[in-house]
């Protein structure tokens, strides 16, 4: 409800702005007068939702997981038959226990509090001993605390720079003296390596005409599972939906897109070509996906790219990127998994149990 208000406010604001309307202080009267004549509404409506709501929750038996999911995609608004549309997708997953296996193994958490691995650090070091002043050749770039020119020194001690200070020091960028005496030395070290918070997480999603029926809806179910693990965790799901074109969108930003999405039939035939481009130039040109999880939901009835490709995948696993996949129903021959940390199988032929035997 609030995602939904301020975006009907930022709305308003721009249709302004096109009217011609620039002036600040004007556009923030037009804000206060939007505000005060809609925060009546906006309260009514949040007490109708307050009374409906846990009513009808108490009334279908609605578990308080299947709640949270449905109610992620319904934009702040209650509304039945929409919400019954959008948890019958949810239900699903209670059907399937591989696809609660695939969400809790792409939702995991490193442990912060203990050591991931212990690699073997090899290569050159420098050691700079203490020098006469003579001893200074020049003027470097670096993050030697001992070798500091003064300014650098004064922003550190600077109240109102050291940020700035701080973010030089993280990206070797400060000023340092250079010395004649500095000695490059051969060096072996062991670094105890912290686990990390997981990274975003990218579906590639099969949407091919041998996805048709239960194989999409099984899927769909577990993208709504998983935004529900981006919300909660704060990570970033891109979502890349592939026949032979692919169309990524962030799933996170763009939930009505994604219900949207769930409305459109699989069809065409299957290529990774283009998925694969899309998540190679994804995983490599955007910082903030470096340390991404990559899942596939598909049939896996997807022919062979050509072997760079291949290479590229096993190069980004080598580099800690994880690659999973969900395997929907049975095929012949398949020769993707040694290019996956873990493909889950699931065989979609048996039927669907009734949803109250899960519970």
């Amino acid at each position: 409800m609030e995602r939904n208000f301020a975006d009907a406010l930022d709305a308003r604001l721009e249709f302004m702005r096109q009217r011609g309307v620039t002036d600040p202080y004007e556009l923030a009267q037009i804000r206060q007068d939007y505000i005060s004549e809609r925060l009546a509404n906006v309260q009514q409506l949040l007490d109708k939702c307050l009374e409906a709501v846990p009513r009808y929750l108490a009334e279908h038996q609605c578990s308080d997981d299947e709640f949270a999911q449905t109610w992620a995609l319904m934009g702040g608004v209650w509304n039945v038959v929409e919400f019954e549309r959008i948890h019958h997708i949810v239900r699903i997953q209670y059907s399937y226990p591989q696809v609660l296996q695939v969400a809790k193994v792409m939702g995991r958490m490193a442990d912060d509090s203990g050591p991931e691995r212990i690699p073997l650090g090899a290569g050159d070091s420098q050691r700079v001993p203490h020098g006469a002043h003579s001893d200074i050749e020049g003027i470097g770039i670096g993050n030697d605390l001992s070798s500091l020119l003064p300014l650098e020194m004064a922003q550190m001690a600077d109240s109102d720079l050291n940020g700035l200070f701080a973010y030089k020091f993280a990206t070797r960028r400060l000023q340092t003296f250079s010395y004649k005496s500095q000695i490059m030395h051969p060096s072996h070290k062991l670094r105890l390596h912290k686990a990390r918070q997981k990274g975003p997480m990218v579906v590639c999603l099969d949407t091919s005409a041998s996805m048709q029926g239960v194989p999409t809806e099984i899927a769909h179910s577990l993208v709504v599972k998983l935004l529900q693990l981006a919300m909660t965790q704060d990570r970033d799901l891109l979502l890349i939906p592939f026949a032979v074109s692919a169309r990524p969108f962030d799933v996170r930003r763009n939930r009505s897109k994604l219900l949207d999405f769930f409305r459109t039939e699989a069809q065409g035939d299957t290529d990774a070509e283009a998925m694969l481009d899309l998540t190679f130039k994804t995983l490599c040109g955007r910082p903030e996906y470096a340390c991404a999880d990559v899942l596939w939901v598909t049939d896996f009835q997807i022919p062979m790219p050509p072997e760079p490709m291949l290479r590229q995948m096993q190069l980004l696993r080598e580099n800690g990127t994880k690659f999973f996949g969900l395997q929907i129903g049975e095929t012949r021959e398949n020769h993707w998994p040694r290019y996956f940390d873990r493909i889950f199988k699931l065989p979609y032929e048996s039927r669907l149990r009734p949803w109250y035997v899960q519970k």
